[in-house]
């Protein structure tokens, strides 16, 4: 868990260091899109796509 936090923690230093604030919504964004991924499976990720949504 410490590699995790690691990384967390050197990507909010970036952000805010170099004022690139519009990147932290997309970053929480593919955060929930792997956990559902990974918890749900991917067949119901295919079927998003396949419907268009």
């Amino acid at each position: 868990m410490s590699k995790i936090s690691y990384i967390l923690k050197e990507m909010g230093h970036m952000i805010k260091k170099e004022k690139m604030y519009f990147i932290a919504p997309i970053l929480i964004l593919f955060a929930i899109i792997a956990f559902l991924a990974y918890h749900i499976g991917p067949a119901i990720i295919i079927s998003f796509i396949y419907a268009g949504i």
